[in-house]
């Protein structure tokens, strides 16, 4: 039988971050380059891309995907301090970005490999 776990809906907690910020939707549209209907629908979605997140990371300066991690127990048996995400994305290159990309594409691996067992 498959264990199914509580959905986190990324987009409910972008928004409960963006609300504790003053910021307007205007703001946050322009800094991520996109329309006003566009935040709305980020604020919806369940699922999110990568690059997006690591985007809205650096603009709402809180590490989403770190948190996402904890909250999936894909850091249950590793020490925070040695895959915790820099919240200065900005200044990682490209590099380190493909190297966390890597990291990030190997927990989800292991978290399905979890799921379907």
């Amino acid at each position: 039988m498959k264990k199914k776990s509580k959905e986190i809906c990324i987009g409910e907690r972008i928004r409960e971050i963006f609300d504790k910020k003053s910021m307007s939707i205007t703001q946050f549209a322009e800094l991520l380059h996109c329309d006003r209907a566009n935040v709305y629908n980020i604020f919806r979605r369940k699922r999110i891309d990568i690059g997006l997140l690591l985007e809205i990371s650096k603009i709402l300066n809180h590490n989403f995907i770190e948190e996402m991690c904890v909250k999936h127990e894909f850091l249950k048996n590793t020490s925070s301090s040695k895959i915790s995400l820099v919240l200065e994305i900005d200044t990682i290159d490209t590099i380190t970005l493909k190297a966390l990309l890597k990291i990030i594409k190997q927990m989800e691996i292991k978290a399905i490999h979890k799921i379907t067992i």
